[in-house]
């Protein structure tokens, strides 16, 4: 069978199957990601078993629909990062970053013996960034189904989240820098460019952008996307670092031809491919006993910290305990963004394969806790 036939048909049965997965985990009460990894960890053996160059392909489709799907996250998150907004949620993010943060560290220096092929360094960043992320994409969502996205705790939830996931994609970057022995030609004038250059260029980019049709602003808005990405992955970074980061600053810059809504869709249709990738390489036959003490640890830790650290800042914020609860089962939520970091550790070889099975593990256990955390919350304060 000629190879673009075969990567034809593998891109209709992997999207397809993603699809008819996460439609499923969506019935049962979960995010639709928690279905595509799990649909992705089903279909590993015969992923497999494709000729490499249709691989390549699917691989690349996968990472193209990543970029387009993380510049709208940061498009879409930079609203929440208004001064006003900033100022009102800044405690309870301290704590919701800072503790977890600080508890992966640990955690890290433990685990760095067995799970650190690049060193010690960069691989405790990466797993205390890890603990301190909130998948902002899946809190929205999860707001939006329960009436809360425009209340006040949907919005201090979501402009802390915003300052956590800034804080641990910077951390990122930062490890991900690191491991190039911070040289000269890094990630630093890249990342520097990204928030630099779009300021100078601000007012007429603008003016141009608002006479764009809706088709030419996409097409722009993606080459925008496009071009972020292959700029961090040239100075050795991921690529989705400068899309994340491209995306906030454009965001703000022409919030009216919401960046978001246009790219949503061609992002929301390819990113299923790179979660089920994701879920390929789940390597189940790792599972042993020392890793599965790993894996408890792990939940444990991200479970204590987040929940630990935004309760208490939202608390010292001036919450009274309900609305603290419930801030801190929000930021719980890890989700897509944890998935993406523990892959993008993967690929830069910051953190092995039984590592990042564990931090998958933690990212679908973190998710699946909010649902009926948020309900049985909801029953106490009607004293159900």
């Amino acid at each position: 069978m000629p190879e673009l036939a075969i990567l034809l048909a593998a891109f209709a049965v992997v999207l397809g199957l993603a699809r008819l997965a996460g439609a499923a985990a969506v019935r049962l009460g979960q995010p639709a990601v928690f279905g595509e990894i799990l649909c992705g960890v089903a279909l590993a053996p015969g992923l497999r078993l494709l000729p490499a160059s249709a691989g390549l392909a699917l691989t690349a489709l996968a990472q193209l629909g990543l970029v387009l799907f993380l510049f709208a996250a940061g498009a879409h998150l930079a609203p929440s990062m208004t001064r006003l907004r900033l100022k009102s949620a800044v405690v309870p993010a301290a704590g919701a970053t800072l503790v977890p943060f600080a508890l992966g560290a640990v955690l890290a220096v433990w685990l760095a013996q067995r799970h650190a092929p690049a060193g010690s360094g960069a691989f405790v960043i990466v797993v205390a960034a890890a603990m301190a992320v909130t998948a902002l994409p899946v809190l929205a969502r999860i707001l939006a189904e329960r009436g809360l996205l425009d209340a006040v705790a949907g919005q201090r939830a979501l402009s802390a989240a915003a300052v956590s996931d800034v804080a641990a994609w910077t951390a990122l970057a930062v490890a991900a820098a690191s491991r190039h022995g911070w040289s000269a030609t890094s990630a630093w004038p890249v990342l520097a460019a990204l928030v630099v250059v779009p300021w100078f260029a601000l007012e007429g980019f603008r003016r141009w952008a608002a006479r764009l049709s809706r088709p030419s602003a996409t097409a722009v808005l993606a080459g925008l996307a496009c071009a972020a990405a292959a700029g961090t992955e040239a100075a050795g970074l991921h690529p989705a670092i400068g899309a994340f980061f491209a995306g906030i600053v454009v965001g703000h810059a022409v919030p009216a031809l919401d960046p978001a809504a246009l790219l949503a869709p061609a992002g929301s249709l390819l990113v299923p491919l790179y979660f089920v990738l994701v879920g390929r390489s789940v390597d189940l036959r790792l599972l042993d006993a020392g890793l599965a003490a790993d894996i408890a640890a792990v939940v444990g830790v991200a479970v204590v910290g987040k929940l630990g650290g935004a309760y208490l800042g939202a608390r010292c914020g001036g919450l009274d305990p309900h609305p603290a609860g419930v801030f801190a089962v929000l930021m719980n939520t890890r989700g897509i963004t944890e998935i993406v970091f523990a892959g993008i550790g993967l690929s830069l070889g910051l953190v092995d394969g039984a590592l990042y099975t564990a931090m998958v593990v933690m990212a679908l256990v973190t998710t699946a806790m909010t649902g009926p955390l948020l309900t049985r919350l909801s029953r106490q304060r009607e004293g159900v």
